[in-house]
């Protein structure tokens, strides 16, 4: 198994067991997109109308957030392990939680 298959399987099994107490989103929403312009636009579209992301490997926000499944925990996985092609970025917890509530709020 491939390591991206891997770290999607373990996303998809915490996403599965996920409570509703992690349901919801902690952090703000307004601070994580301000994150997500420093470090994430230069490959991600990161706002609500964008439809293509700079990179074309590198899923928009809006397509990450409707992603079946898409949980709190999922996302810090996804934010927290090293992946093709996504480059890993030294933020803080509340730097995580802060995108985190951002892509959530653009369901």
């Amino acid at each position: 198994m491939t390591k991206l298959m891997s770290c999607l399987s373990i996303a998809l099994t915490l996403a599965a067991s996920d409570s509703n107490v992690n349901a919801q989103a902690v952090g703000e929403p307004k601070e994580g997109l301000a994150v997500a312009q420093q470090v994430c636009a230069e490959c991600h579209a990161t706002v609500a109308g964008q439809d293509r992301s700079p990179n074309a490997k590198a899923p928009t926000f809006v397509n990450i957030a409707a992603n079946p499944g898409m949980t709190p925990t999922a996302l810090l996985v996804d934010l927290t392990t090293p992946h093709a092609g996504m480059p890993m970025f030294e933020l803080t917890s509340k730097q995580r939680d802060d995108i985190i509530a951002y892509i959530l709020s653009l369901r």
